[in-house]
């Protein structure tokens, strides 16, 4: 809010909107006259043009704003569909229109009382609302850099699991498949089947079944629909044996950007993985709890617990603290001899999601 009485804001409001249209038509005769930036971007001229009356419409509402609390309202709303403000440029075209506006106010001005309050009203609006669009600007300016990054990792991802599937996924079940027809020959010949080959075969079956799920994981590349319905639909597919797993979520989804979500969701996984895999537990809880600041997801078993120093180094916690450590989370891994293990992981939500909601 502009401080300043009735009389001297609805001046400075008045003499902005009588004014407006001229300013305005100053504003774009200074663009096309640095020829060496515009020359032939009429469009970008528009552009500026464009952000030149938001502003101007931004500042008379503040200026008429009458609320007694400066931080009691938010600023006010302006629509600005089809404006698209790139900081640097929204700055230049400020750094012009200011010089204009206020050069004309002072024109228009001359010879009134309380010609520098009323000039000083019009510049504080003027800086307040430029701040404003500033900071929405680059909110989403970095919104969108995020976006660029997050689709060039997909691209990544998605190259090295076809390259994964294609040549390494082809030969590994090549060398099952010729390793599983030697043993059913020996078998029809009531030879003794060599456990070297038995061997053989069901590491590499487990290896190929590691192989599917890491393109899977690569494969990860569309944001997750549901968190709840993804990890429901992993959980259809674990043989948890006498196990209890229960799941739980509490708070909305749409507060969590959607890149965060698939990384929440796949270290969840494999900590439910390993969990169900290696801890021998009865029961094991994963819960996730959603705040619009902060998302929780805690894996907890009673199982029989491991020695944290000799697996702290192992490719799964590696890859779990890595994959917090991308959205600017962190990672806690505890366990106490035979009480069970727990990983916690927590992930503020105002850092990584300014200007990217869902």
């Amino acid at each position: 809010m502009v401080v300043g009485n009735d009389a001297l804001r609805r001046t400075a409001a008045e003499v902005l909107e009588r004014r407006h249209q001229p300013i305005l038509a100053a504003y774009r005769q200074r663009l096309a006259a640095a020829s060496d930036d515009f020359e032939g971007a009429a469009d970008l001229i528009d552009s500026y043009t464009a952000q030149a009356d938001v502003l101007l419409r931004e500042t008379m509402a503040e200026i008429r704003r009458t609320a007694t609390d400066p931080l009691s309202a938010p600023p006010p709303a302006v629509s600005t569909e089809d404006v698209e403000l790139h900081p640097r440029e929204c700055f230049r075209a400020v750094v012009a229109l200011a010089d204009i506006v206020l050069a004309d106010a002072l024109e228009q001005l001359v010879g009134q009382p309380d010609q520098g309050a009323i000039l000083a009203l019009v510049a504080d609006a003027l800086t307040r609302t430029t701040l404003t669009r500033l900071v929405d600007a680059s909110s989403r300016y970095a919104a969108g850099l995020m976006n660029e990054v997050h689709q060039a990792q997909i691209a990544e991802r998605s190259l090295i699991a076809r390259e994964l599937h294609d040549r390494l996924g082809h030969s590994l079940s090549a060398a099952y498949r010729n390793l599983e027809a030697h043993e059913l020959a020996q078998e029809r010949r009531h030879d003794d089947v060599d456990r070297r080959v038995v061997i053989a075969r069901e590491s590499l079956h487990d290896a190929v079944g590691y192989l599917r799920v890491l393109i899977a994981d690569l494969r990860l590349s569309q944001p997750l629909g549901s968190l709840d319905e993804a990890l429901a639909n992993f959980l259809s597919t674990v043989e948890t044996g006498e196990t209890r797993l229960h799941t739980e979520i509490n708070g909305d989804e749409s507060w969590v950007p959607p890149e965060v979500l698939d990384e929440v969701f796949l270290v969840v996984r494999e900590a439910l993985r390993n969990a169900v895999a290696h801890a021998g537990a009865r029961v094991i809880h994963a819960v996730i709890d959603i705040t619009p600041h902060e998302l929780r997801a805690t894996v907890a078993d009673d199982g029989v617990g491991f020695d944290l120093a000799t697996v702290r180094d192992g490719s799964g916690l590696r890859a779990m603290a890595e994959r917090a450590a991308v959205v600017g989370g962190r990672l806690a891994v505890r366990a106490a001899g035979h009480q069970g293990a727990s990983v916690e992981l927590v992930v503020p939500l105002l850092a990584v999601g300014a200007g990217a909601g869902r």
